[in-house]
């Protein structure tokens, strides 16, 4: 259990302004395996979409592979971030999942060239990344 002020985001303050994009997960866990952001669940607070935005870089939200991750995708359409939704294995449900089986340079590759801005192509992946 964790007690944070509302629309913060985890490891915000550890993007530096050299990278090209920002990966988000749901959980700090997962964004500490991949040096990402977390947002603390599975919805993106408005002040939380300002904060990462501030960022000026590609924001590429990876959600869990569950309901609740399913609610967070449309959210992030909503809000015109990239989504990334990986061929990894069907048992792999998060981030630090990925990066335990096939190591972190890896989950990050498959994060960053899974991305998309299409919203017709994230829902289609959804289907599949969600059964």
């Amino acid at each position: 259990l964790t007690e944070v002020q509302p629309g913060f985001v985890y490891g915000l303050d550890d993007q530096p302004y050299n990278k090209q994009f920002a990966i988000v997960c749901e959980g700090q866990i997962d964004a500490i395996h991949i040096e990402g952001c977390a947002l603390g669940g599975s919805e993106i607070s408005d002040q939380q979409a300002m904060l990462l935005n501030r960022l000026q870089k590609q924001i590429i939200v990876v959600p869990d592979r569950d309901t609740a991750g399913s609610k967070l995708v449309e959210r992030a359409i909503e809000l015109g971030f990239s989504i990334s939704m990986p061929e990894w294995a069907p048992d792999i449900n998060d981030t630090g999942d990925a990066v335990t089986r096939y190591g972190r340079l890896y989950a990050l590759y498959s994060i960053a060239t899974s991305a998309t801005d299409s919203a017709l192509k994230t829902r289609l992946r959804a289907k599949k990344w969600f059964d």
